[in-house]
């Protein structure tokens, strides 16, 4: 009698953790399935990208843009307001070779705000990796602030590796931050090498997962509305509230390269084409 109360508690305990797992994770946008292939150089010219964020998509077919999290695209923090996508919006992208994984941001944002010293407290970004791709709770991540000085010209100081302890990711060589005001968007371009995510054998290969959480913050010129004032991104809360493991999106490293058909130039992943035959 007592071995069936134990198993009965032990997946009522399972089903409570399941159902609460699922009150966070997406339905459409879990998990990002990166193409290789691209030859990325860190410059914040996206151009070598063309066609990644149209060609890895959500499972309703949605490039991951604007995802919501948790009831939320935008979630207002102290005060702060939030008047749509061309207020605050987030779009990214991530490619990989063997030698490194890679991350675009394309972040619309009507004006840039940085007055703080902190790079996470104004328009700046948050970065989480679990490597595992496990998403348990209490695994430690390594942890990243990046953003541009007030002026948008300058990388803050202060792109910081916390925990587990990896050498870091530099300007230059890792980091290019690029704000174009006319177009009111800002591109970041990121390399994390598999030496710095300490991945097995350092390096990546297909069929590699990890938790990511993506925080993009949104401050503004206007009184009491500088500074961390709101967020979007993926899986936001996996960076604030707490550094939680278990709330990051899941990235799926795959061998698949994009292609574009010359008909249309519509752009596609040579997995999808192959289907289509």
């Amino acid at each position: 009698m007592k071995k069936h109360v134990l198993i009965a508690t032990a997946l009522l305990v399972l089903l409570a953790s399941t159902v609460t797992d699922a009150q966070w994770r997406s339905k459409t946008h879990d998990e990002y399935n990166a193409l290789t292939g691209v030859d990325v150089k860190i410059d914040g010219d996206l151009g070598e990208w063309d066609g990644i964020l149209e060609g890895v998509t959500g499972t309703d077919g949605k490039p991951f843009c604007g995802v919501e999290y948790e009831g939320n695209v935008f979630q207002e923090h102290g005060g702060g307001k939030w008047n749509g996508a061309k207020d605050h919006e987030t779009c990214f992208m991530i490619v990989w070779d063997s030698k490194a994984v890679y991350l675009g941001l394309i972040v619309t944002d009507d004006e840039h705000e940085h007055a703080a010293a902190a790079a996470w407290n104004g328009d700046g970004a948050q970065l989480a990796f679990e490597m595992s791709g496990k998403r348990s709770a209490g695994i430690p991540m390594f942890l990243y602030n990046v953003g541009l000085d007030d002026k948008a010209k300058d990388i803050l100081p202060g792109a910081l590796n916390e925990n587990p302890g990896g050498a870091g990711i530099a300007p230059g060589d890792d980091i290019a931050i690029v704000r174009n005001e006319g177009e009111k968007k800002t591109y970041y371009e990121l390399r994390f090498t598999a030496e710095e995510l300490q991945a097995k054998g350092k390096k990546f290969s297909a069929g590699d997962k990890f938790g990511l959480g993506i925080c993009v913050n949104d401050g503004d010129k206007a009184a009491g509305q500088a500074g961390q004032k709101g967020w979007s991104g993926w899986y936001t809360h996996s960076i604030v509230f707490g550094k939680n493991s278990e709330k990051t999106g899941l990235v799926t490293l795959t061998d698949e390269v994009l292609a574009v058909e010359a008909a249309n130039k519509l752009a596609t992943t040579w997995g999808k084409l192959k289907s289509a035959q």
